[in-house]
């Protein structure tokens, strides 16, 4: 194996890591938790939406976040 075939190797074993261990989330209580997207290598793509509304949104988390305003918590 080369250097390269070394790095795609551990790229991939890091992605794979990612998608089987998401954080745990703690939700303010006027939301909905809609998905957890595993998106790269330290990044996660939270889908949620407002209870009674039928739009989502989403935002970025990475493994440095603890938690974010409006309630939010994030375990790893």
């Amino acid at each position: 194996m080369g250097l390269l075939d070394l790095i795609a190797a551990g790229y991939l074993a890091k992605r794979i890591n990612n998608k089987l261990n998401p954080p745990q989330i703690e939700v303010p209580d006027d939301v909905i938790l809609v998905g957890v997207e595993a998106n790269g290598m330290n990044s996660y793509l939270i889908k949620y939406k407002k209870k009674g509304s039928t739009t989502t949104s989403t935002f970025s988390l990475t493994r440095n976040n603890r938690s974010r305003t409006g309630g939010w918590k994030f375990y790893w």
